[in-house]
């Protein structure tokens, strides 16, 4: 049997008889149930032989798979007994795709306003029912109302639409009773409401009696982890019934939805237990995606003291119904996981899924160290793509040859607007759209949005910031040298900076008068997850960077289903320059290597029709620290191979030495540790090392 009856079977109270006597309305009743949720609140009503359609999703109790319902055409004639119409059809496929492709494929289709799901529109007309459940909550989650209202006005005038939109726990309750008081049973809506929150009040007493704990438990909830996001809606008060309290506060945002999160933002919250029940999956899919991500989640306490679980968000979580009540239940058997007699009354209300079945343990154990490409971002020597049959680039160069607006993207199915189509409209539309003709300029977000290379960051005006050094894009006169920065984020580029800026002022010196440093920074990040490649560094965190510095800064996303190399996705990145800054005398690449020969012989040979600077080249480790030290900018270890060299460990003297006893690269040149320079912890000139006056 499938669905929540078999993997949790509710308590007869939860089950109401569909064999009453019923009423006229209720003989007529044909419900097409457009939402998981309702198709179970359905049969938690007793009102599962009336459902005459599901959606693909639905996993109707196999009991009712074969349902009798009366023909609303002949009130005295029964139809003959089939399974409901199933009436939706899905854009996505959650067995083969994974989180950071299924979050692309629902980015694209909201930027494009294309739904993921479609009516099967035979099916609806032919299972004709007298109401429809369905939603507009959530744009990504089901069949829209715009769709589901227009296919009524259409085909099924007669039918009722009843559209829910619970974001709280009482909400979600509230829907009993509503579809119950639609379908002519409202008083089975007010008893199922009742013993619901009854049950959940029960899983509070239990933990409020027995918990041993002087501060409730502080649980991470992740909807999803490729990018990471928070449960939203009615998963905060799921928390607080469970005894427990959300570590990211909800408090200040202006809706309860989800929110996409930051690693750092998870890091920093510290969590005592971590519960991965991503929206849509099951409990197998949340392990395999869990350990899929182990080294994000291996700097979390929760990792080390084996307070990480997953469970089934499709089931217990995503789905506002009845099984809500499991996943409260869950959610305290996770956060106190380490108190035997709060889980044993939790095990005897008779309602907890089985550990194994329901939730559980993620055990990270048995699975191999592999630090070769420890986070899957590519990295600036690699191709964007190696995956020639998703070269989205190829398809889109051969619409615009032969003229069309449009071409299919060949990894999700979706129609892309060309940038012939951006460019008839005359204007960016300010929604980081894939083909943007004019660098995003009226994006407001592009450190989350833009998809094409662009300025994050243009630089300070010297006339409102009497310290800036820089100069910014729109100040810099035709004629002009140019150095572009290689910029990660890390202490090598950061100490790169340094030397330029002693260059500058040394050359000064020689000319007798003060000129402005003309340095833009150049980064690229992984378009999916916005971080910068090996770094663990967010590409927000370089932003804030450029900002304190009042450096401009252009920002590369690559993208892996594209089809380019790196340097040609860098050549459209120095064209964003061109086209700003007119008559450019020459233009430098500079670089932070130390002393990795094949790196730079790598950088010559694939950009050598450009002057390629090296400033750090060579430079005795002992120098570089000083002037570390020198700047009293604080740097912290951002992502490691290593276990010596943890996330979050200042490095400084103390940490280079501990690294060459442990025969590692002082700097952690060969790869086994990165960091972050947070240049925002002293003033702009300390860390510039440029003097006041």
């Amino acid at each position: 049997m499938a669905g929540p009856w078999a993997l949790s079977p509710l308590p007869s109270l939860f089950l109401f008889s569909s064999h009453r006597q019923l009423s006229t309305m209720q003989k007529q009743l044909r419900i097409a149930s457009l939402l998981p949720s309702t198709t179970d609140i359905c049969a938690s009503l007793g009102l599962q032989d009336k459902v005459v359609g599901i959606t693909h999703e639905c996993d109707f109790p196999a009991a009712v798979q074969l349902i009798s319902y009366t023909d609303i055409a002949d009130g005295n004639q029964a139809a003959p007994k089939q399974r409901p119409f199933t009436l939706t059809v899905s854009h996505i496929d959650p067995h083969v795709q994974s989180q950071s492709e299924i979050d692309t494929a629902v980015k694209s289709s909201l930027h494009n306003g294309i739904s993921l799901y479609n009516l099967n529109d035979t099916a609806f007309s032919d299972c004709n029912p007298s109401i429809i459940l369905t939603q507009s909550l959530c744009d990504v989650c089901a069949v829209s109302k715009d769709d589901v209202d227009k296919e009524v006005a259409c085909n099924l005038p007669a039918s009722k639409v009843l559209s829910l939109e619970p974001e709280s726990l009482e909400d979600v309750a509230d829907t009993f009773v509503t579809i119950a008081d639609a379908c002519g049973v409202r008083e089975r809506g007010v008893e199922l409401r009742k013993r619901f929150f009854d049950d959940i009040d029960k899983v509070s007493k239990i933990v409020s009696t027995n918990c041993t704990k002087v501060k409730p438990p502080t649980v991470m909830f992740m909807e999803w982890i490729d990018p990471p996001f928070d449960g939203g809606h009615w998963i905060p008060d799921m928390i607080e019934r469970s005894g427990c309290t959300s570590s990211i506060s909800t408090a200040s945002k202006s809706t309860m939805k989800s929110t996409q999160l930051h690693w750092e933002q998870v890091y920093g919250s510290d969590p005592d237990v971590v519960i991965i029940a991503c929206c849509g999956f099951d409990l197998k899919r949340n392990i395999q995606d869990a350990i899929s991500v182990k080294d994000k989640l291996k700097p979390l306490r929760a990792f080390s003291e084996g307070n990480i679980f997953a469970a089934d968000g499709n089931l217990y979580f995503a789905r506002p119904g009845p099984a809500l009540r499991e996943g409260v239940a869950i959610i305290a058997s996770c956060a106190f996981n380490a108190d035997d007699d709060v889980k044993n009354s939790l095990d005897q209300l008779g309602f907890l899924p089985e550990e194994g079945k329901g939730w559980a343990r993620v055990k990270f154990d048995s699975v191999a160290e592999d630090t070769s490409n420890f986070n899957g971002v590519v990295d600036v020597e690699d191709l964007v793509t190696a995956d020639v049959k998703y070269n989205y680039t190829k398809c889109h160069d051969d619409a615009c040859k032969n003229g069309e607006d449009t071409y299919i993207d060949p990894k999700t199915g979706y129609s892309v607007f060309t940038e012939l189509a951006h460019k008839r409209r005359g204007k960016c539309c300010g929604s980081g759209c894939r083909h943007c003709p004019y660098n995003h300029v009226n994006v407001k977000d592009k450190s989350k949005m833009i998809q094409q290379p662009a300025f994050l960051y243009e630089g300070v005006d010297a006339g409102k910031d009497q310290e800036s050094f820089f100069t910014p894009i729109m100040k810099i006169p035709p004629n002009s040298n140019i150095k572009v920065l290689f910029f990660s984020g890390g202490k090598d580029s950061f100490l790169a900076i340094r030397r330029l800026v002693k260059q500058q002022h040394h050359q000064t010196a020689i000319n007798g008068e003060t000129t402005s440093c003309h340095l833009i920074l150049l980064t690229t990040f992984d378009s999916d997850s916005r971080v910068i490649a090996h770094q663990e560094v967010h590409i927000d965190q370089v932003l804030r960077q450029a900002q304190h510095l009042g450096i401009p800064l252009l920002a590369i996303p690559l993208c892996r289903a594209s089809g380019e190399t790196y340097i040609s996705r860098l050549e459209k990145g120095l064209n964003v320059i061109r086209s700003r800054i007119s008559d450019i005398k020459e233009l430098s690449l500079v670089f932070g290597d130390l002393h990795l020969s094949h790196i730079r012989e790598w950088r010559e040979k694939e950009l050598g029709k450009y002057t390629l600077e090296y400033p750090l080249w060579k430079v005795p480790y002992s120098d570089l620290i000083a002037d570390l030290e020198e700047s009293e900018v604080r740097v912290v270890v951002s992502a490691s191979t290593k276990e010596e060299m943890q996330k979050g460990m200042v490095f400084g003297r103390k940490l280079m030495k501990k690294a060459i006893e442990l025969n590692l690269d002082g700097f952690g040149e060969n790869g086994e540790f990165h960091s972050l320079a947070e240049v925002w912890s002293v003033s702009r000139n300390q860390a510039l090392g440029v003097e006041k006056g």
